[in-house]
């Protein structure tokens, strides 16, 4: 498709977009976007309904490129710190399939994508009180509704195909990130909130997903 072909060739040229590939230290280049505090209310069997934070959000999900660093980097992968209160250090990282470069990083362990987070925190220098860490469920929800909003799909009530790489986009595979700029939860761009590929939380397994940062004690993300 045009969208595959174009993220392609942005993968040829050691994709330029900001938030994509890593700067000339190594470190994710992430862009983070600014969410203000709110409250949401969970889809569950309780409607339970939590108080959210102001944090940040990163606008794309990890890229493999971004995740690459973290596996190749001396202070990464099998830095033992890293994986502190994790359980056992596995061998080898989780199930990867490399390929384009400017792709989320997908079948990542949600231990991977913890030890990345905390990677990179350190990686930053970030401040007292600030950590990098896989958003909650509700931030997550918060952002992909447009906050106040609470919309069915990020984009509105009704679902679009033009808008997200789910399956009716028959491409049945990931794109770059990015291709889907329609996509925006408005009026955040955070992008590919709504695609076949579940995101990681504290609390899930799966994609390295839009982490966050928050300005608060104990709570800053990736």
């Amino acid at each position: 498709t045009r969208r595959e072909d174009i993220g392609r060739r942005l993968d040829q040229i050691r994709d330029p977009r900001r938030g994509v590939w890593v700067d000339a230290d190594g470190i994710p280049d992430i862009e983070w976007i600014d969410i203000p505090a709110g409250s949401v209310t969970l889809e569950t069997d309780v409607h339970e309904t939590f108080a959210v934070a102001p944090f940040r959000i990163a606008r794309y999900p990890v890229t493999w490129h971004q995740y690459l660093a973290f596996v190749q980097a001396k202070d990464g992968f099998n830095d033992p710190e890293n994986w502190t209160g994790l359980g056992e250090r596995p061998e080898a990282p989780g199930e990867t399939l490399w390929g384009f470069m400017n792709h989320p990083a997908i079948n990542v362990s949600w231990y991977d994508a913890m030890a990345f987070c905390r990677w990179l925190g350190r990686r930053l220098a970030l401040g007292d009180g600030e950590q990098i860490r896989l958003p909650t469920e509700w931030e997550w929800q918060w952002v992909a509704q447009g906050g106040g909003a609470a919309r069915e799909y990020p984009w509105g009530a009704e679902w679009n195909p033009a808008r997200a790489n789910a399956n009716e986009a028959g491409i049945g595979r990931t794109t770059a990130v990015g291709m889907y700029p329609l996509g925006v939860p408005t009026p955040w761009p955070v992008l590919d909130l709504a695609t076949s590929q579940n995101g990681a939380s504290t609390n899930t397994n799966s994609r390295i997903g839009p982490g966050s940062m928050a300005r608060r004690p104990g709570c800053c993300a990736a």
